[in-house]
């Protein structure tokens, strides 16, 4: 028992020390000097470490790494609760034993081939009751706004504590690496093409969604929420955000 509870500890604190590592080489490479992203609306990202559900679009393998530098650095060196939890595809990530491990203290969970998990949304809400949430509404790496899978809208209309969901649009980042994927082969899918480039990410105020609380038709709900985090992305995209 004490052994358990030594053996914990140990992962709470590696944890923290990974991440703030992390956060260091993000920051260098996203950041200053290897690139230069433009954050804006980062006074919308809560202070709160659980009940935050992030809703990005999603480009290319790094996108957690850029969100992440942009929005909890160098606050996570004070307040490590804050990053968010990222599913990812079992198949694209979790292919090495080491890798396994280093995604774990990431806080990066594992999802069955194919995202074909029986149990995937009540894991969302799960852990949006402890913990934050990324999820990239898309379902897989897209350039269209408008493609959305069931999960956000499902996981908010489902969910039985308060969420703040707050909305990410960003872009820039293929040109600094391949968007990548399970077809993707060669160790130089890991590797950044470029330097110096722009890359962007804007974080929306929290999306209202009380209005949706009378529909009782749960189908319809969930399609009212979905369309409603696409308008706001597509807002981020169009019209910036100051």
């Amino acid at each position: 028992m004490i052994i358990k509870q030594i053996l914990q500890r140990f992962r709470i604190w590696l944890s923290y020390v990974i991440l703030v590592a992390t956060g260091f080489v993000s920051f260098f490479f996203f950041r200053f000097p290897l690139n230069f992203t433009l954050v804006r609306g980062k006074h919308n990202i809560p202070k709160k470490g659980k009940n935050v559900l992030y809703v990005a679009n999603h480009l290319s393998m790094y996108d957690s790494f850029l969100i992440a530098v942009a929005a909890f650095f160098p606050s996570v060196m004070t307040r490590p609760s804050r990053p968010p939890v990222n599913f990812a595809a079992e198949e694209n990530y979790f292919t090495r034993w080491y890798l396994r491990i280093l995604l774990g203290i990431l806080r990066t969970v594992p999802v069955k081939k194919g995202r074909k998990d029986p149990f995937l949304m009540r894991k969302y809400i799960n852990f949006l009751e402890r913990r934050n949430i990324l999820i990239f509404y898309q379902g897989t790496r897209s350039f269209n706004l408008k493609q959305i899978k069931a999960g956000p809208g499902f996981v908010i209309a489902n969910s039985e504590v308060d969420l703040t969901v707050i909305p990410i649009y960003h872009e820039g980042i293929t040109g600094i690496f391949s968007r990548g994927g399970p077809r993707t082969r060669g160790f130089g899918r890991w590797l950044p093409r470029r330097f110096f480039r722009r890359t962007i990410v804007n974080f929306g105020p929290p999306i209202d969604f009380t209005d949706l609380e009378r529909v009782e038709d749960k189908k319809e709900k969930i399609r009212a929420i979905n369309a409603r985090i696409i308008e706001r992305i597509e807002q981020l995209k169009n019209r910036g955000l100051s």
